[in-house]
């Protein structure tokens, strides 16, 4: 996961020369895209300054209820996606502006429709999915549903721009903070496997297809660090069935002492 960096790929980004500190997002407001993402406009930076809060901006998903995943996303399921904006000083609220994209710049996957009674509304800006605030809100945490994209999508950026605002009705005085947030697609299917430095492809029922050019010494763990697997394995491509459902953890080393490390998503 990339923090803090200048808005890409998949993008939530907040602001835009005309985001005033009390009021609704500039996608409603200006039918604007300023969320930094590949073909958006100016971000909101330029006019939303000359505050001293100093906004630290953080963003992630969670799947399955309480699964957290700062560095992938499963294809096509329902995940949350949670902004998080924090501020020294005492703002008087906060704003978001932001869209999830693939590399190319097309929406990746969509959003579903918000509760009425949260601080987050959905928007579109030519072809673009949009979420932003309703108004000025007055904490920092934003929760937005996120469909993923199908398998075989590759990487999904989330560009995050954030305001602490102080709120008087205008932009001075605002602080603004921005990050690039990448996942990557995880591995949910079982392919043809050939014999590579490692692999490892996850299947129905618990199954678990390891292959690799030189023998390993594999663990295999749940996300609360129960081991569904500790063991040897040599050269070639091995099948084994786990009994689990849900996200684990392989850790490989080679007789080499290459270390590899991968989330996998069984079911």
């Amino acid at each position: 996961m990339k923090h803090q960096r200048p808005l890409i790929a998949i993008a939530l980004t907040i602001g835009a020369f005309v985001f005033m500190s009390n009021s609704s997002g500039v996608a409603h407001q200006q039918n604007k895209d300023r969320t930094g993402a590949p073909g958006s406009d100016n971000t909101c930076q330029q006019c939303h300054a000359g505050g001293s809060f100093a906004p630290v901006v953080n963003a992630f998903l969670v799947a399955e209820g309480d699964i957290a995943l700062s560095s992938s996303y499963m294809p096509g399921a329902t995940h949350t996606l949670v902004v998080s904006v924090s501020a020294t000083g005492s703002p008087q609220g906060y704003g978001v502006h932001g869209t999830a994209v693939l590399a190319d710049g097309s929406n990746a996957g969509s959003f579903n429709d918000q509760d009425g009674s949260d601080c987050i509304w959905l928007d579109e800006v030519d072809g673009r999915h949009i979420f932003e605030q309703n108004d000025l809100c007055s904490s920092g945490s934003f929760e937005i549903e996120w469909v993923a994209p199908a398998a075989g999508s590759g990487p999904v950026s989330v560009y995050v721009a954030s305001i602490a605002a102080n709120g008087n009705g205008t932009s001075a005085g605002d602080s603004f903070a921005g990050g690039q947030f990448d996942f990557e697609e995880m591995v949910t299917h079982v392919g043809d496997l050939s014999i590579q430095p490692f692999g490892v492809r996850p299947g129905a029922n618990g199954e678990l297809a390891f292959t690799s050019q030189e023998a390993h010494s594999i663990s295999v763990l749940t996300v609360d660090g129960r081991i569904l697997f500790d063991g040897e394995l040599e050269a070639g491509t091995h099948n084994m069935s786990l009994s689990h459902a849900g996200l684990a953890i392989v850790h490989a080393v080679s007789v080499t002492g290459v270390v590899h490390s991968q989330k996998v998503w069984l079911h």
